[in-house]
C-alpha cells in the first residue's frame, strides 16, 4: 500500500508518504517550508508532494493508493474546499506567504482521483505521527497544542479518549459527546499570548522558553493572575485570565529596552511555569484515563523541552517518546500513519530516527559551487574535526535532512562547544538573532555521563538535560542560564558520519560535544539542497561548509554577494518550479478558467 499524508492549510504545510511493499515501512517527509524557502510555509505543498512522489519513483498522484489530508478545521466555507471561492476572491495575504486564492486554484485542480481521499481529524493525525512512530505496543498520547487530545495506542489501534479543539466532534472519557464543547483559550493559546506580549508572533514559543530562562536573575514578580479554577477534566481554559490582562507591559510599547531586563524575563518564567503547571495536570490525567505505562507527546507543546523533562522526571510513566516533529510540521506523517493502519495496514514502524529525507549522494553538487569561485577538497572526518577545534563555524549538509524543526547533525551549524567568544559569534555574525538563545550540544551517547544529567538516549534534541560539573567548565558555549541544555546525543548506529566527526573532535580536544544549531540564517527555514547550503554560507559568516565528503571555503576570487539579490533569485526560481509543477500535478486548462473567472469574480461553473 502507497499512502500519501498532507497538511495542505494553514501553516507549516508539508507532504509525507509511506508503503509497505518491501519487508519494512518506507518512509519520505518534508514539509514545504524546506522546498519553497519561506519559514512556516502556508503554501499548498505542491513541491512537497512532488518531492515524495519521486522519492518512491512515482510520477503522478494517480500511483498512489491512498491520499490523507489534515482536516484542520471543520467547518468550511464550501463543501469541497478549505479555502473557498469568496475567500480566493479577496486573495487574502497575512503575514508569511498565506494566498488563499492561489492555494484554493490548487485544491480545486489537482490531479488526484477524489475517492481516494480519506480526511483526518488534525488532533488524530498529531496522536498518530507520536503513537504508530514510537517503539511501544501499548502506549497512551497526549497532544497539546491548539486542541488537546488524550489517546490509548494499543498494537495497531489508536482511539481517542478525550479530545477538543478545531470544531471537531468533542470526545470524554472515551465517548463522542452529543454537543460540540470549543473553548478558545487553552493552555498553548496563553503562552502565545504571553510571547505576543513580548513582542513575538504566533511562531515565538522556543524564543519564550529560552527567555524564561533567565527567570533566577530577577526577583519574581507575575504581571498575570492566573485563574486558579481553570481546570476542568480534561479541558483547561484561560478565557478569565486572558480577560484579566489589560494592564500586562507590551515590549512593542517600549523604547530602548533590551527583552533580557524586568519585566519581560519575568513575563517569559510566568509563561513557561503555568504551561508546565497545565501539562503537568494533563500527563497525570492522561495516566489516570488510560493507565498505561508509556506516554507519546506530540503536539507545538511536546517541542518545550524543559517540559517534556518534567514529565519524565514525575515517574507518572516508565518511558516517554516524543515525536521529532511534534508540531504541525509532523501532520503529514500523522495523516499517512493514521490512513495506513485505519486501512488494514500491518507493518509497524519505529522512528528511531528523523532523517526521512532523499538522499541527493553528491548530485548536483558540482553545479551548486560552480557559479562563485569556491574551493573545494576531498577530507576525512578528523580534517574536518581539526578546523573546528581551531574556532572554525562550519555547516554541514549530508544524507538525508531531517523531519522537523530540530537540526539532527545532517543539516547542522557546528562549532566547539567550548568557546563562548564562537557563541556570540554565531549568534551576531550567522545566526543574526538575540544574543540571549542558547545553542544545543550534541554528544557521544557514550559519554553522556560525563557532562550531562539526561536520558541515555536522545537522538531528537527535545528533551532537556543538566550541565554537570564538568560541563559548565568545559562547554560553556552550550549551558543555557539556567544550567539546561537541549541535549542530541548520537551513536554510530544512529547516525555514523556525524558520530565519527564528534569522535575525532573528542580525540583531538578531549571534549566528545559539539555546539550543534539549525544550518539556516534568521528568518530562513533550515536549508534542504546544496544550493541551500551555498547561499546561506555567501549570506553569512560561516567559515566553511562540509558537504557530504568535501570541505568547501571561500578564495579571493569568491565575488561580494549582494544577500537581497541572492533571496529575490531564490524567490524567482521557487516561483518558476511552482508553475512547472501545476503543469505536471494539476490540470492546467482548469486552473486558468477557475483563475479567470476568480479575476471576474464569477463564481459558477467551470
Amino acid at each position: 500500500m502507497l499512502v500519501l499524508g498532507l497538511k495542505c492549510y494553514s501553516h507549516d504545510t508539508g507532504a509525507a508518504i509511506l508503503s509497505d511493499e518491501g519487508d519494512k515501512l518506507s518512509v519520505c517527509a518534508i514539509s514545504e517550508a524546506r522546498l519553497n524557502r519561506r519559514k512556516h510555509s502556508f503554501s499548498y505543498p505542491l513541491m512537497s508532494i512532488d518531492y515524495c512522489l519521486r522519492a518512491f519513483g512515482l510520477q503522478s498522484l494517480t500511483q498512489v493508493d491512498l491520499i490523507c489530508i489534515d482536516r484542520h478545521i471543520e467547518t468550511w466555507p464550501e463543501i469541497a474546499s478549505q479555502y473557498g471561492f469568496d475567500n480566493a476572491l479577496r486573495m487574502h495575504h497575512p503575514r508569511y506567504d498565506h494566498n488563499y486564492r492561489w492555494n484554493y486554484l490548487i485544491e480545486q485542480t489537482i490531479s488526484l482521483d477524489r475517492d481516494k481521499v480519506l480526511w483526518v481529524n488534525h488532533l488524530d493525525a498529531h496522536a498518530a505521527t507520536a503513537y504508530f512512530a514510537s517503539p511501544f505496543d501499548e502506549a497512551a498520547v497526549l497532544v497539546a497544542e491548539g486542541g488537546t487530545g488524550i489517546y490509548k495506542g494499543s498494537n495497531t489501534d489508536l482511539v481517542p479518549v478525550d479530545r477538543i479543539g478545531y470544531l471537531g466532534d468533542t470526545y470524554q472519557d472515551g465517548l463522542k459527546l452529543m454537543k460540540r464543547r470549543d473553548h478558545f483559550v487553552n493552555s498553548s493559546f496563553l503562552f502565545d499570548k504571553f510571547s505576543a506580549q513580548l513582542g513575538y508572533d504566533i511562531f515565538g514559543a522556543g524564543q519564550t522558553m529560552a527567555l524564561a530562562g533567565y527567570g533566577h536573575n530577577f526577583p519574581r514578580k507575575d504581571y498575570v493572575d492566573i485563574d486558579p479554577d481553570r481546570f476542568d477534566d480534561f479541558i483547561i481554559n484561560h478565557d478569565k485570565t486572558v480577560l484579566g490582562m489589560t494592564n500586562v507591559p507590551n515590549f512593542e510599547d517600549t523604547q530602548g529596552q533590551e527583552l533580557l531586563s524586568e519585566p519581560w524575563v519575568n513575563l517569559a518564567r510566568q509563561a513557561q511555569e503555568t504551561l508546565e503547571e497545565d501539562i503537568l495536570y494533563l500527563a497525570l490525567q492522561t495516566k489516570v484515563k488510560t493507565g498505561s505505562r508509556y506516554l507519546c507527546l506530540a503536539g507545538g507543546v511536546a517541542l518545550n523541552c524543559i517540559i517534556n523533562r518534567k514529565i519524565y522526571d514525575s515517574g507518572y510513566f516508565e518511558d516517554l517518546f516524543i515525536q521529532p516533529a511534534a508540531s504541525d510540521e509532523g501532520i503529514p506523517l500523522g495523516c499517512a500513519l493514521w490512513g495506513y493502519y485505519s486501512n488494514g495496514g500491518s507493518q509497524r514502524w519505529h522512528m528511531d530516527n528523523a532523517y526521512l529525507g532523499v538522499n541527493y549522494g553528491g548530485k548536483g553538487l558540482e553545479e551548486a559551487l560552480a557559479p562563485w569561485n569556491l574551493y573545494s577538497r576531498n577530507v576525512s572526518a578528523k580534517d574536518v574535526a581539526l578546523e573546528l577545534a581551531n574556532e572554525k563555524i562550519i555547516g554541514r549538509i549530508s544524507g538525508k535532512s531531517e523531519y522537523g524543526p530540530r537540526a539532527l547533525g545532517n543539516r547542522s551549524i557546528l562549532a566547539d562547544p567550548r568557546s563562548l567568544k564562537l557563541k556570540n559569534r554565531l549568534n551576531r555574525e550567522i545566526k543574526h538573532r538575540e544574543k540571549f538563545r542558547p545553542f544545543a550540544p550534541t554528544c557521544l551517547e557514550s559519554q553522556l555521563p560525563s557532562y550531562f544529567n539526561a536520558p541515555k538516549h536522545c537522538p531528537f534534541m527535545n528533551i532537556a538535560g543538566f550541565v554537570l560539573e564538568q560541563g559548565l567548565v568545559e562547554v560553556p558555549a552550550v549551558v543555557h542560564a539556567d544550567g539546561s541544555c537541549r541535549i542530541q546525543t548520537v551513536s554510530p548506529t544512529h547516525n555514523n558520519g556525524y558520530h565519527s566527526l564528534i569522535n575525532e573532535f573528542g580525540h583531538i580536544t578531549g571534549c566528545p560535544v559539539l555546539l550543534n544549531t539549525s544550518f539556516n540564517d534568521q528568518n530562513e527555514p533550515i536549508i534542504e539542497t546544496y544550493q541551500d547550503a551555498v547561499s546561506c554560507f555567501l549570506r553569512t559568516g560561516l567559515d566553511a561548509l562540509y558537504v557530504e565528503n568535501k570541505l568547501v571555503k571561500k578564495t579571493k576570487n569568491t565575488p561580494i554577494i549582494d544577500g537581497k539579490k541572492l533571496l529575490d533569485d531564490t524567490a524567482k526560481h521557487t516561483q518558476r518550479t511552482y508553475n512547472d509543477l501545476i503543469n505536471t500535478h494539476c490540470d492546467p486548462e482548469k486552473f486558468v478558467d477557475l483563475a479567470n473567472r476568480l479575476k471576474k469574480g464569477i463564481k459558477g461553473i467551470g
